[in-house]
């Protein structure tokens, strides 16, 4: 089943209930999947959590459980952050050694002690992520949505608009690795919600949805790179001589200040639009496409 609206959903309620159990689902099978490593399992499963938080945001005026359950599926996730955070320093190593400007054997010995690292990891995903997986798909089918779909959606977008237009704007003052963070969690929580409006209008709503996800992918890069960063200053790191250490922070240094122009240009274009007057416009499509006659 797709991570949107669907003609076939009776009323918006039913289609939450139906993306969410949907997500659940499928992290639970990809949670006993033979043929996906733990890392990879962690990082699918890390990933419907994320989807699953963006679609509660979305209707969060209409949601009055949606403190309590956001608050499971965050927990839920961070507990599977450490083994996928692992795998995302070596999978940045490797971008940063595909630059012309990097020699690869040079700094072997960073891959080598994080591979190190990631064989002494779990190789299966434990017994409580499964359960509290299937505690929530247990929980799915009581969900309510409660109020005027519109107003719900209108409400849910706008304040995740609003707070990622306000992190952009804190990035712009001082582009600090947490703050680069926040911004690229919100707005990733926008694209979900383009996502799963895409139906209503398919061809605006889904090149927003294709730029919102090309904009957090930049910022997922930047998050990446700043924690390997953080990770070649750190006790874990191994010890390069002085000019590899100082040549690795100077590759590291400019595929940053890359990442974060690209970020700023794109971004000043995507927060243009004021956020209350861009989630009454969507809303205002949402009521139109819920009003049409159905096949």
């Amino acid at each position: 089943m797709a991570y949107k609206l669907k003609e076939s959903d009776p009323t918006l309620g039913d289609a939450v209930r139906r993306i969410a159990l949907d997500q659940v689902t499928r992290a639970r099978a990809e949670a006993e999947d033979p043929a996906l490593a733990a890392p990879q399992a962690i990082h699918q499963i890390r990933k419907r959590c994320k989807k699953l938080r963006g679609l509660l945001r979305l209707v969060r005026p209409g949601f009055a459980a949606y403190a309590e359950e956001n608050a499971a599926i965050r927990d839920l996730a961070r507990r599977l952050s450490g083994l996928r955070d692992l795998e995302a320093l070596i999978e940045t190593h490797d971008r940063l050694m595909a630059r012309d400007e990097a020699e690869p054997a040079r700094f072997a010995p960073v891959r080598a002690a994080l591979t190190q690292r990631k064989q002494a990891a779990p190789e299966r995903v434990d017994d409580d992520t499964r359960e509290a997986l299937d505690a929530l798909a247990g929980r799915i089918a009581g969900w309510e949505i409660g109020g005027k779909p519109a107003k719900v959606i209108a409400g849910g977008l706008e304040k995740t608009w609003r707070r990622a237009a306000k992190a952009h704007a804190d990035c712009r003052d001082a582009p600090t690795t947490d703050a680069m963070h926040e911004w690229r969690k919100r707005v990733k929580y926008h694209w979900y919600h383009c996502r799963i409006l895409a139906p209503v209008w398919p061809g605006p709503v889904g090149a927003r949805a294709e730029e919102a996800k090309r904009l957090s992918d930049i910022l997922g890069d930047h998050h990446d790179l700043a924690l390997y960063a953080a990770h070649l200053a750190s006790e874990d790191a191994p010890r390069l001589a002085p000019e590899a250490q100082t040549a690795l922070g100077r590759i590291t240094d400019r595929a940053l200040a890359e990442l974060e122009r690209d970020a700023f240009a794109l971004g000043a274009r995507f927060f243009a639009e004021k956020p209350k007057r861009a989630s009454k416009r969507l809303a205002a499509l949402y009521s139109i496409w819920e009003s049409e006659p159905r096949r």
